[in-house]
This record gives C-alpha cells, structure tokens and sequence, in this order.
C-alpha cells in the first residue's frame, strides 16, 4: 500500500469538503442577508418610514445632508455591517482557494529566503558581479557591456536592474 498517496488523496478531499461547506456557509449567509433585508427594509417603509435620499450617500462639500430619521440610520448601519462581514467571508473564501494559497506560500518564501540570505551574507552582490552587469548604449544604438570600471566612470552607465525599475 502506498500511505503516502493515501495521505495526500485524504488532505485533499479534506481541503475539497472545507471548501464546499464554506461557499454553502456564504450561500446561506447571503440568502439571509438579503430575506432579512428586505423584511426590515419594507416593515420599515410600510410603517411610515422614509428610504434615505441618495443625498444622505454623498459627501460633497457645499452639499446638505438631509437629517434622517434615527431608524433609517440605524437599518443604514445594519445593512452596511452585514454587507461588510459578507465582504470579509468573500476575502476568506478567495484566501482558502489555491491561488490564495499559493500567493501566501510565495511571499513566505521570498522572505524566509531573503532572512537566509541575510544570515549567510549573500543579500549584497559582489562588486564584480555589480560590475558584470553594467551595459552602455553605444552611437549607434546598441547595448554593449562595460568590461573597465574606469570606462565606465567615464561614460555616464546605469546598471541594467536600474533600467528595468524605470
């Protein structure tokens, strides 16, 4: 029996059945979001309440808010925060799929290896290898390496990485 192929088959109907009952999570997250928000919203206007003026939305100077009833500020405030968390369950789902991952698992990488790199001492390059790289643009337009550094201090010579962030 191979138990390391077991293993990774089990990690990954694992990972398939976390990820199904988180979108059925936001699925049922966002049926009640919008049921609820619309009892609230239409018990609210039927009961002599106002929808806020697409004014109470702006923030303009030179522009009045409307003083709105408290109620219709506080279902402002209930519909905002619902829609907020909804947005963070989003974000964790993205997260969760294996793009996310892998883009978490990447930037760890590069900077565990930038730590080891500073630790051995190989984060700064050596001068001979800066020399390496220098290029100059010649009369006629083409690129040819630099090979004396009292050429290059000569010569007005950006070394080819300064070129690419440009």
């Amino acid at each position: 029996m191979d138990y390391k192929a077991i293993k990774e088959r089990v990690e990954e109907r694992v990972r398939k059945e976390k990820n199904l009952s988180k979108f059925i999570l936001f699925v049922a997250n966002l049926g009640l979001f919008v049921v609820f928000m619309f009892i609230a919203w239409n018990t609210y206007v039927s009961n002599g309440g106002t929808l806020p003026p697409i004014e109470a939305f702006v923030n303009l100077p030179g522009v009045a808010k409307p003083a709105l009833d408290p109620n219709t500020s506080a279902l402002m405030m209930l519909s905002i925060g619902w829609t907020v968390a909804l947005l963070f369950q989003v974000i964790a789902l993205i997260i969760d799929t294996p793009i996310g991952e892998r883009s978490i698992r990447d930037r760890a990488t590069g900077r565990e290896m930038r730590k080891e790199m500073s630790r051995l001492g190989l984060d700064e390059l050596e001068e001979q290898e800066k020399r390496k790289g220098m290029m100059r643009l010649t009369d006629d337009g083409e690129l040819e390496a630099v090979d004396d550094v009292t050429e290059a201090a000569e010569v007005d010579v950006t070394p080819i990485k300064q070129n690419r962030k440009a």
